[in-house]
């Protein structure tokens, strides 16, 4: 099993209802795309001078790396991604085998 973690800083313009529709456009790749079992979403309720902007996050579980792999270039994901991009200036990734 592997988890893929993103913290995501918004963007100054970055709306609730753009931010809601990246929420629900990843949480919509669950059964979408092969591999992925799991898929949780938060805001960051560490103080502000502890996230160093990242005020969201969210973590995936896949079945395998290879599963990891093919999300990437999955046609589902190809919009949901351009949506995070569109919403939040800085991202970090962080994957580990469970």
């Amino acid at each position: 099993m592997i988890r893929h973690i993103l913290l995501l800083q918004p963007r100054a313009g970055a709306t609730p209802d753009a931010i809601e529709s990246c929420r629900a456009g990843l949480a919509s790749l669950v059964g979408a795309v092969p591999g992925l079992v799991d898929f949780h979403w938060g805001e960051n309720f560490a103080p502000p001078e502890r996230r160093e902007g990242f005020a969201y996050g969210f973590s995936m579980d896949f079945a395998d790396r290879a599963s990891l792999d093919a999300y990437g270039p999955h046609p589902a994901h190809k919009p949901v991604a351009a949506l995070v991009r569109a919403s939040f200036e800085r991202i970090v990734v962080f994957d580990f085998t469970l």
